[in-house]
């Protein structure tokens, strides 16, 4: 028996089988997604990331994980990129900002001396397929979702938002990759 708890979807052993915004029946708020993501972070023992002063950078990606169901395995954010690069309308400028923090580049060098071009070779192998499916699923929405989330949206339904912009989130099984790579990360 499955069953959602909190921010955590559980089976009937316990075990966390995923978040509530990675199940398309779930709703709730855009809000109540990113709080939920966050909260997964903390349980996982990643690093929350804050916006600077007047800025909404951080919230906006950390949507984009709400709004297309996908959490941060490097897998997954492989998936989560081809979801911004052909399901989002944005500027690159702001895109590069994002990249450009301090935590991430740093997170980026490690994660390249650590892995390597192989490394990295493997990862897209290994994630090709769902990136096929993305790509598709891209293809088929109503209009591109806005990477700078609109504030009133915040408030809005995920399902609604979903149906709005024709995104058909990634199923658990569409979005496991064949092989998971292994990181130091991933332990």
């Amino acid at each position: 028996m499955v069953r959602f708890v909190g921010c955590f979807i559980y089976d009937g052993i316990g075990l966390n089988l995923m978040l509530p915004f990675q199940d398309s029946t779930q709703d709730m708020t855009l809000n109540e997604g990113i709080e939920c993501y966050r909260n997964y972070l903390v349980r996982n023992n990643r690093k929350i990331l804050v916006d600077g002063p007047g800025s909404t950078l951080i919230r906006d990606h950390d949507a984009t994980h709400v709004i297309f169901g996908l959490d941060t395995t490097l897998e997954e954010e492989s998936m989560l990129d081809s979801w911004v690069l052909w399901g989002t309308q944005y500027k690159f400028s702001y895109l590069n900002q994002y990249r450009k923090l301090p935590q991430l580049e740093d997170f980026s060098k490690n994660l390249f001396k650590e892995l390597g071009i192989s490394g990295f070779f493997k990862l897209l192998i290994s994630v090709l397929r769902n990136k096929i499916t993305v790509f598709k699923r891209t293809r088929k929405m109503c209009k591109k979702w806005p990477f700078r989330v609109p504030e009133e949206y915040l408030e809005k339904s995920i399902l609604d938002l979903r149906s709005e912009y024709g995104i058909d989130i990634l199923s658990l099984e569409e979005r496991t990759p064949k092989r998971k790579l292994k990181w130091s990360g991933s332990f």
